[in-house]
Formats: structure tokens, C-alpha cells, sequence
């Protein structure tokens, strides 16, 4: 019987999913492909691209699984997914706290570690949050919180919680060919749903559907193939090499997080080894790093205010807890685990959607402020300024001091907001909407620079903004001078454009 070289096959693997995961990282900054992003498009735009673009990932992942497993190339009865215990209390609340979390934080576990090879300086912030918060959640205090209450509850399976285990000891069938027949069905109608729409065939979306969803499968492989030994020498029991788990693993981004803290920490202890889990949040962010940089889109980015910044913090807590106890984010358990076809990872997939949803609501409560208060000058007369609110009769929304919205202006009402310092006028509403009473865009445009201002014209439709209009709208936020003034029919549309530009990119 040949040696067995462990340190070998750790190698192997480590710099498998080393490469695989550069890859996917210059896949994800490509396609812009974010799952906090697919739902919130859909919630406010009612546009299903990149929720398509997840849904293909998912069906890949879904086909491969069952094809590797029928092979007998890999036992998802291995993996963290498909234990006997199914912890739907546990799932539920920790999918939702990191749904509302990844809004907050402006993107999941994957999306932070694409940002910070992107030069944002807010996900990293978000990524020692998250991290210091997730490995509480391992083993510190919120962990024990965590162990006393939710998970207590929960169901004991006679079988794994797969839906082919379950499903095989309910009709008598066997297992293998049930988790291909279901994995075929689920999948293929996954796919031909992400697919049935002629406009969604363009390279960057067939990219992150089929590169996302290989990706995983490539994991697979790579821990429950490359990384399988069927007899360790030392202890003479089955093991998967360089899994934090010590069981087959694919791709994930919370647990990972406490992992890279805990080996940096302890780097001098020679017992702490790098694993799949930790070498591949390294691969995300130097795949993002050398796309960011060859595509020269590579730029600092930090907090705009106080409530940026809590509300990062805050996104990352949630993400951190929540995570963990739901055990596993958007790629965890939306794409690993679901790809397995294990009922929790589908429980956790609902929850984040309705977390992320409810974060949604709560950030267009907070993005409608009140008209703003007039500000008295020393000699009692009243004037207005962008930080302090609007005057009369321009009732501005003050969102920051760098950002208000107002419903529509009239040429002669421009004067007045460049007396209040704004520097720029985004338009955000059709010519026409209102009928012939309407000014019209260009009349507006000619005052604003008659004054020195800038004058961008984006019209949305009301109820129709695009993915593209809110990518627009956040290039402007950038890169027009500020204070910025926004304004439509009544400051609605412009404030909802406002906040899908902080969370898209």
C-alpha cells in the first residue's frame, strides 16, 4: 500500500481552491454578481437579472452535485448540510439577521471581500466585524447565547435532511438515483427559468450564472475528490484534508472569516494550519485585486457619515451572528448547501430574502427625512442651508450634507438652491410626465449653468428604475461636485434611485 502523504495533499488542495477562488473573485467583479443585489433589484426595480444570474448558479451547482454524487465521485451525506438534525429555528432567525445585515453592510460575505480588493475601506471594516462577531458566535459568548436558545429547538430526523434521503425512505427508492432524478428536474427548471428570457443572454450574465455555479462544483471536487482519504495513517478514519469542518466542504463566507482572524492571531502555533475555508477569502480578494487593478476600477472608498458607519458595523455584526447560526451566508447555504438539495440550506435561502427585504423597507423609511428645519442667521433674518433644510418654497429633503431631494423645480427656482450651496442638479424625471405645464429639462439645464451648477439629466420612469439607472446614479454620486440636489414629480423616485445607488456595485 502507498505512503500516504498528508502535507502533500493538504498542498493540493490549498492551492486548488487558491486558484479557483482568484478565479471566481475576477468572475464576481466582472459580472457584478451579488446576491444582495438580485434582491433588492427585484424588490424596488421589479428587474430579475441578477436574481436570474442566481438562480442559473444554483441550478448548475444543483446538476453537478447530483451527477458527481450518482458517479460516486462525492457522498453529500458528508458535508455540514445533511445531518439528522434539522435546526429550523436556528436557520430562520439567523437567515434573516444576515439578510438584514448584508443590506446594512451593502453586500454578503463574498460581496465584502470583492469590495476590499476594490480599495473599499467600508468592507473591511465590514470583514473585522464580521469576523470578530462570527467567531463569538463559534465560541465566545454569543455563542453560548446562540447554544442556550435557538438551537434547542429542533426536528431529529430518521434520516439525513436531504430531500433524496428523506424522499428515498418515504417511497422505498433508492438514493443515488432519486438525487440525480430530483437534481436533474430541480435543476434543468432552475436553468431553463434563468434562461427563458432572450435578453439575459449576454456574456457577463452566462458568466456568472455558469462560472458561480462551477465554482462550487470545482470545491466539491477539490475537498470530497483531491482532498478524500480513505484512511488517515494516524488515525485510521476516513478525512478530508485542510477542512476547518474535518468533512467535505465547499464554498463559504462567514464561518471563513473567524477562521483567517484565528490563524493570523495564533500564526506562531504551528497546529493552526491553513485551510480550504481560510485560503480561499485570500483567493476572493486578490482575484477582485487583480481585476480592479487591471481594469484600472481600483479606488478608496470610505464611510460618507456617522450612519454609514453604524450602519456597516451594525451589517456586520448581524452577518457575523446571524450567519453562523444559520450555518452558512448566501454562498453557504444559497449555493453549497442548496446544491446538496438539504432542507435547511432552503429554509436559510428564504430567510435571507426576507431579511434582506425587511432591511430594504427599513432603509427607504430612513432615507425619507422630513423637510429640514430653516436655520436663523445672527442678524434674525432666515436663510437655508443644504445641512440645515430647505427653505420656502423648496421643501428639500436633506438626506446628508452632501445629498437632498426635492419634488419638481422650475428654471426660476435654481437661484435659490445655488444660494443654499448645492453644486449639482440631478433631474430624475421624464419630460412630459406632468403634461405641457411641466418645465421641460433643457429650460432647467440653462439656468443651472447660467449659475455655475451642474445639470445631469437621468429620467426614470416611476416604478421602473433600472439596474443600470441606479449603477448611473452612483457614478454621479461620485463624481459630480458636491452638494448634489436630486429632484422628480415629488422627491420619491429620486430618494429611492439615491438609496439603490449605496447598495449597487
Amino acid at each position: 500500500m502507498p505512503e500516504i502523504d498528508l502535507n502533500t495533499i493538504a498542498s493540493n488542495v490549498i492551492w486548488a481552491t487558491f486558484a479557483v477562488t482568484v478565479l471566481l473573485g475576477i468572475v464576481l467583479q466582472q459580472t457584478r454578481f451579488c446576491t444582495m443585489g438580485a434582491v433588492t433589484d427585484v424588490i424596488v426595480m421589479g428587474e430579475w437579472t441578477r436574481m436570474r444570474q442566481w438562480l442559473l448558479a444554483i441550478g448548475v451547482a444543483m446538476i453537478g452535485v447530483g451527477l458527481m454524487s450518482y458517479l460516486g465521485l462525492i457522498d453529500t451525506g458528508k458535508s455540514i448540510y445533511t445531518g439528522t438534525r434539522l435546526s429550523w429555528l436556528s436557520t430562520i432567525v439567523g437567515g434573516v439577521m444576515f439578510g438584514f445585515g448584508m443590506v446594512l453592510a451593502s453586500g454578503c460575505g463574498s460581496k465584502t471581500l470583492i469590495r476590499i480588493g476594490a480599495g473599499n475601506l467600508k468592507s473591511l471594516v465590514v470583514f473585522l466585524t464580521l469576523a470578530l462577531s462570527s467567531y463569538m458566535t463559534l465560541k465566545g459568548v454569543f455563542g453560548v447565547l446562540r447554544v442556550n436558545t435557538v438551537d434547542t429547538v429542533f426536528l431529529t430526523l430518521s434520516t439525513s435532511q436531504d430531500l433524496p434521503s428523506v424522499l428515498a425512505a418515504q417511497w422505498g427508492v433508492a438514493k443515488n438515483s432519486l438525487q440525480l432524478g430530483l437534481a436533474l428536474v430541480l435543476g434543468s427548471a432552475l436553468v431553463t427559468f434563468a434562461l427563458s428570457r432572450k435578453d439575459f443572454w449576454n456574456f457577463n450574465n452566462l458568466l456568472a450564472g455558469f462560472g458561480v455555479g462551477a465554482s462550487i462544483l470545482a470545491i466539491w471536487w477539490i475537498s470530497g475528490v483531491l482532498g478524500y482519504v480513505a484512511e488517515d495513517p494516524n488515525t485510521l478514519e476516513e478525512v478530508f484534508v485542510a477542512t476547518n469542518s474535518g468533512r467535505m466542504e465547499s464554498l463559504t463566507y462567514v464561518a471563513p472569516y473567524a477562521y483567517v482572524i484565528e490563524w493570523l492571531t495564533f500564526f506562531s502555533d504551528t497546529s493552526k494550519k491553513v485551510t480550504l475555508g481560510i485560503i480561499s477569502v485570500f483567493g476572493l480578494v486578490i482575484g477582485s485585486l487583480i481585476y480592479s487593478l487591471a481594469t484600472k476600477t481600483f479606488r478608496w472608498e470610505s464611510f460618507r457619515n456617522a450612519e454609514d458607519t453604524g450602519n456597516h458595523l451594525i451589517g456586520g455584526v448581524l452577518m457575523g451572528v446571524g450567519g453562523v447560526t444559520a450555518m452558512g451566508c448566501t454562498i453557504g447555504q444559497g449555493l453549497t448547501g442548496i446544491s446538496t438539495l438539504a432542507i435547511n440550506s432552503f429554509i436559510a435561502f428564504a430567510a435571507f430574502v426576507v431579511g434582506a427585504s425587511l432591511a430594504m423597507k427599513y432603509l427607504q423609511w430612513r432615507m425619507l427625512p422630513p423637510p429640514c428645519e430653516p436655520v436663523v442667521a445672527g442678524n434674525s433674518s432666515t436663510y437655508h442651508s443644504n445641512t440645515g433644510g430647505c427653505g420656502m418654497p423648496l421643501q428639500i429633503a436633506c438626506h446628508t450634507d452632501q445629498f437632498g431631494t426635492l419634488g419638481q423645480i422650475a428654471p426660476e427656482d435654481v437661484a435659490e438652491i445655488a444660494r443654499q450651496g448645492y453644486k449639482s442638479i440631478i433631474n430624475n424625471r421624464p419630460d412630459g410626465e406632468g403634461g405641457p405645464t411641466q418645465p421641460l429639462s433643457a429650460d432647467v439645464e440653462v439656468a443651472a449653468k447660467a449659475l455655475g451648477l451642474n445639470y445631469v439629466y437621468l429620467p426614470v420612469v416611476s416604478g421602473q428604475i433600472t439596474l443600470e439607472q441606479a449603477q448611473e446614479m452612483a457614478r454621479l454620486l461620485e463624481t459630480l461636485p458636491g452638494p448634489i440636489l436630486a429632484f422628480c414629480r415629488s422627491g420619491a423616485r429620486s430618494t429611492n434611485l439615491y438609496m439603490l445607488a449605496q447598495q449597487v456595485g
